[in-house]
């Protein structure tokens, strides 16, 4: 059965958005300055990744 939400209790699509857009950000430049990759590296992967998920391969 659905249940009503309390409206505290809901978070905006934008506000999600928005916080995990940071955390992925975050990351990415603290791997970058520990050496993990470079920045080319890192958009050549995004760029594959991408092409993936556009294949329907996700």
């Amino acid at each position: 059965m659905a249940q009503l939400l309390d409206s505290k209790d809901v978070v905006e699509f934008k506000e999600l958005l928005m916080a995990n857009t940071i955390q992925i950000d975050t990351m990415y430049q603290l791997l970058i300055q520990k050496g993990l990759f470079t920045e080319v590296e890192f958009l050549k992967k995004m760029k594959e990744v991408q092409m993936d998920y556009q294949g329907g391969r996700h």
